[in-house]
């Protein structure tokens, strides 16, 4: 644990976001919380003696005027067994704002004050309940915008990374030891120094496994942000029915008129364990009207910044020189990389698969690029073919990644702290097959220690600690 002195004040926050739902919740930690819940708390029945853990009903009163706030229930967690490991008061009250937010003023008016972002989760890590990655796991699990984001947070909460961390510390202790007996019995010719037993060790149970780590923030990187999707195509060639169909409500108008989309329209989908924000463009057509040439405009700007694009096609139709206009404009500024071919309504046609395949091959003579991009065929108005093209998007978003199921994903000041106990455990291995002396070879290891120190929590400084919790909610 970190030199870093524990404030011995009492915290209060709101827990709950704002706004209409079932309950709001207040919460405050620290040594002023029995007082606090006396003071402000007024049960229904006595309480002759507080229990931990125990859900009392009753009303929060405001002390000052002994006025009723909010029909409560309220629970006093006694340290250590709770979030912060100190006593923790939380009460759960309507969710109106001006309800909350008096109940939290009454608790800072009564000797409370203000909790800072994160300050709860940091009383947590500070208490030992928790180490630092599994800190960070908690913001990861709050900010979790899809299902597989939410796994691996839970993963890292539950203290996965860490024990990964930890076996890596170990072998870096080992070495470490077996280092300073060379350094302290200079006059013994050791085995283990004159051969590569060390090295390959240092390679096999700290380089290879920390890189590993390392390369998950790339591969899983993906899952904790929202990933944008583009659908374009000439107008009523069915990209709202898509959207509407692929998130499951009418959230674009869809009529058999051209043009009715003029604006994008944008919606978020679960596909694949992914967060996939769909966007729903204007046609493109060679002459647009005003409005029109607005949305193109908004179309181009989206493609910088998309990471992929579905161009859909009517297979019920022959490709048109509207079709080609798109294709001019969507090639150079999307890659072939970033393209999905999707024919549409294959409910109309029987014989969709020739008329897809007619369609491609006319593409392809036009943009030869576009030869291996994913194809699907669907019926955005029906459903079919919805799954595929869920898959194939979720895998072209992958790069279509065939490697282990991660377990854990760091974040990015994890990832740079991994990638220097790497460089230093690099520089130890090379300093062994280069014969330099032991005590050099020891100052590289214990770098790599101390600074894989600074993502467990067990070396760090108070200026990365009130960094990394300044992006928690104040109630977190």
């Amino acid at each position: 644990m970190p030199d870093i002195v524990r404030q011995d004040d009492t915290i209060a926050a709101i827990a709950t976001p704002f706004g209409t739902g079932g309950i709001g919740i207040v919460r405050a930690s620290g040594p002023m919380t029995i007082p606090l819940f006396k003071s402000v708390f007024r049960p229904a029945r006595p309480v002759r003696t507080i229990r931990s853990h125990h859900l009392y009903y009753g009303w929060v009163v405001d002390p000052g005027d002994n006025n009723l706030v909010d029909e409560v229930l309220a629970v006093v967690m006694m340290a250590p067994h709770s979030y912060t490991t100190e006593d923790v008061l939380e009460i759960q009250c309507h969710s109106g704002p001006a309800v909350v937010r008096r109940i939290l003023e009454i608790l800072l008016e009564d000797g409370a004050r203000l909790a800072e972002p994160g300050e709860f989760t940091k009383r947590a890590f500070l208490g030992g309940r928790i180490d630092l990655a599994q800190a960070e796991a908690v913001l990861d699990l709050t900010l979790a915008p899809a299902s597989t984001a939410g796994r691996l947070a839970v993963n890292q909460l539950q203290g996965h990374f860490s024990q990964r961390l930890g076996e890596i510390r170990a072998t870096l202790l080992e070495a470490l030891a077996a280092i300073e007996v060379a350094i302290d019995y200079p006059e013994e010719d050791l085995e283990i120094l004159q051969e590569t037993q060390l090295s390959e060790l240092l390679s096999r149970r700290v380089i290879d496994p920390l890189q590993s780590l390392a390369d998950a923030f790339t591969r899983g990187s993906i899952y904790k942000t929202e990933q944008e999707v583009l659908i374009v195509g000439i107008p009523n060639v069915g990209k709202s029915s898509l959207l509407n169909a692929i998130v499951c409500e009418d959230r674009a108008i869809v009529t058999s008129i051209p043009g009715t989309t003029r604006d994008t329209i944008e919606a978020t989908a679960e596909l694949g364990g992914i967060a996939v924000r769909l966007v729903d463009t204007a046609g493109i057509r060679p002459d647009p009207d005003p409005i029109e040439r607005l949305g193109m405009r908004k179309i181009r700007e989206k493609l910088d910044t998309a990471r992929l694009i579905l161009w859909m096609l009517d297979v019920t139709r022959p490709l048109t020189a509207d079709d080609m206009e798109v294709g001019r404009n969507l090639i150079p500024l999307a890659g072939k990389d970033r393209v999905v071919l999707v024919f549409n309504k294959i409910d109309l046609d029987q014989a969709w698969k020739n008329a897809a395949d007619d369609l491609f091959n006319e593409i392809v003579q036009a943009f030869p690029s576009l030869e291996s991009a994913v194809r699907a065929a669907v019926s955005a108005s029906r459903g079919d073919g919805l799954d595929s093209l869920a898959a194939k998007i979720t895998g072209r978003l992958l790069d279509d990644d065939t490697g282990e199921p991660l377990s854990v994903v760091p974040n990015l000041r994890q990832k740079e702290v991994l990638q220097k106990a790497i460089v230093s455990t690099d520089r130890a291995c090379a300093a062994l097959s280069a014969g330099m002396p032991p005590d050099l070879v020891a100052i590289d290891l214990r770098d790599a220690l101390n600074v894989l120190g600074e993502i467990t929590g067990h070396n760090i400084t108070d200026e990365i600690l009130d960094h990394i919790f300044s992006n928690f909610c104040l109630g977190k």
